[in-house]
């Protein structure tokens, strides 16, 4: 069968009360193909959705069928017929990538280069003289927002912002003036959301318990590593990528201090983190030394490299809660619901130790050099207060109101008797 319908709703049994999708269904050259005839059917013209199979059959099935042997790929959609001699924004972006960005080895090349691909699906299509008009990019930029933190919108519009400034020092310029401006587009990084979420000592010991309880085939035995990284991202505050990174030869016994190189750091600036020998984290270090000095302390069981542990960490998040791991089939992901209550990132464990070494009297300027912050600003967005840090605050505050109140009390009594003599 070509055309079939696909109903998800359960109990439907073909009511004629549910409007079922038609579904393109075929083999071709041993290869099957699936695909919605909605999908399929609007970017090539259709006016409405197709709800006859007469329809689905006659006008868009031959269509299908004929850009499947033709070798497209019937999932894209046409590329509109581009204007000749003019510049699209797709096109400035594609220059601005590969002149720029992959010329000067930008370490978030993969990074902007999703953003560029968001511009794109927005702006391709446009001449490049559209992207200097405020009203153009305030559209984008509405529409963006529709699902999407502001924090990453921000980032979208920081890209584009960069690009326009590239093209406007081109020789020739490809631009001629900028949208971003006081009276045009602005980015307004205050009106991000600001992470307040602390792991406090009970919490931090669920998760090192339920460390214990991963360490079976079910898991795939992370929960050794995930416990030695856990601890090594509160102790010494670092960014997951700068701490996935830092190999055995990276760890000054002698100073008691962990480098943090400058190729894997954020700002590319060389840091130096002390840590307390006689801490936590030093009998990991000296477990993980015996691998060799070009093992990573944080890799694998065996020292090697490794790039993300995603999956371990929601999995590690739902057993602490007692919640279900299991995925609904294989390379699903975990319930996100579930997930979204919890409201805990990785990121958050370098915020916890930060405001950790702030509540034990450590000083800000310090804390910023262990963070890694050129701006103090910055770090000082990552010390959320604790209420029960205000509380020992305010306390130590009223017991001096009160002595304050009753020395000042004693002083008239003894003002009097001095002028009395």
């Amino acid at each position: 069968m070509a055309v079939r319908n696909i109903c998800k709703h359960k109990g439907c049994r073909a009511s004629p009360r549910c409007d079922h999708p038609w579904w393109f269904d075929l083999t071709h050259e041993g290869r099957r193909w699936r695909m919605p005839v909605n999908d399929f059917a609007i970017p090539r013209g259709a006016t409405e959705p197709v709800t006859s199979k007469q329809t689905a059959e006659k006008v868009w099935e031959p269509k299908f069928l004929a850009e499947i042997v033709a070798g497209r790929d019937p999932h894209l959609s046409p590329a509109k017929p581009k204007r000749e001699g003019v510049l699209t924004v797709a096109d400035f972006l594609d220059q601005y990538f590969t002149n720029y960005v992959e010329a000067e080895g930008l370490k978030t090349a993969d990074t902007i280069r999703g953003h560029i691909k968001q511009l794109k699906e927005g702006l391709g299509e446009l001449p490049v003289t559209a992207i200097e008009k405020p009203a153009d990019i305030a559209r984008f930029k509405a529409q963006s927002r529709k699902g999407r933190e502001l924090a990453t919108v921000n980032r979208v519009l920081g890209v584009l912002r960069a690009a326009v400034n590239w093209g406007r020092f081109q020789d020739p310029p490809l631009l001629s003036t900028s949208p971003f401006h006081r009276f045009g587009v602005s980015i307004k990084r205050r009106d991000e959301n600001k992470r307040d979420r602390r792991v406090h000592c009970d919490e931090e010991q669920q998760f090192l318990a339920a460390c214990l309880t991963m360490n079976t085939a079910e898991h795939k035995w992370v929960g050794p590593a995930m416990h030695d990284r856990i601890i090594g991202a509160i102790e010494t505050c670092c960014r997951q990528g700068e701490m996935l990174r830092i190999k055995n030869k990276d760890v000054d016994w002698a100073q008691h201090q962990i480098i943090i190189r400058g190729a894997n750091a954020k700002d590319s600036e060389n840091r130096r983190i002390p840590f307390d020998p006689q801490g936590r984290l030093a009998p990991i270090l000296k477990r993980r030394a015996t691998l060799g000095p070009q093992r990573f302390v944080f890799g694998s069981s065996d020292g090697e490299f490794v790039a993300s542990f995603k999956t371990a960490w929601e999995s590690l998040l739902l057993v602490a809660n007692g919640d279900e791991t299991k995925r609904t089939k294989p390379g699903a992901r975990v319930d996100r619901e579930k997930l979204r209550e919890i409201d805990l990132h990785w990121h958050d464990l370098r915020h916890e130790g930060a405001c950790r070494l702030l509540a034990d009297g450590v000083d800000i300027r310090v804390v910023q050099l262990i963070l890694g912050h050129s701006d103090i600003k910055t770090t000082q967005r990552y010390l959320n207060i604790t209420d029960e840090e205000l509380r020992k605050a305010l306390t130590g505050v009223w017991e001096r109101r009160r002595q304050l109140k009753a020395v000042g009390e004693g002083r008239p009594n003894a003002d009097a008797k001095a002028v009395g003599e």
